[in-house]
């Protein structure tokens, strides 16, 4: 059996600091070349988020609170202005 690419691609993976209740986390986060990220917490996946410049941030896969939310797409912000 033949397993499918997710899109997701582990060799482009960054790491981020999020503050949540004045608590630091470490996250790490799977880019596609669709625009989409994994969200990735000691292993579990939090969620899957939809990232343009445009239209923003926007979850489709999993809960993630509007505080992480708020502090990742400022990373992701980053990210596309240094990546492409």
């Amino acid at each position: 059996m033949l397993l499918q690419p997710s899109g997701f691609i582990p060799q482009r993976q960054f790491h981020i600091l999020i503050n949540l209740a004045n608590e630091e986390h470490n996250l790490t986060v799977l880019p596609s070349l669709a625009g989409n990220f994994k969200v990735i917490k000691q292993g579990k996946v939090l969620g899957e988020v939809s990232y343009t410049p445009k239209s923003k941030l926007v979850c489709y896969k999993g809960r993630l609170k509007k505080a992480l939310m708020d502090q990742l797409e400022k990373h992701l912000s980053n990210y596309y202005s240094y990546a492409f």
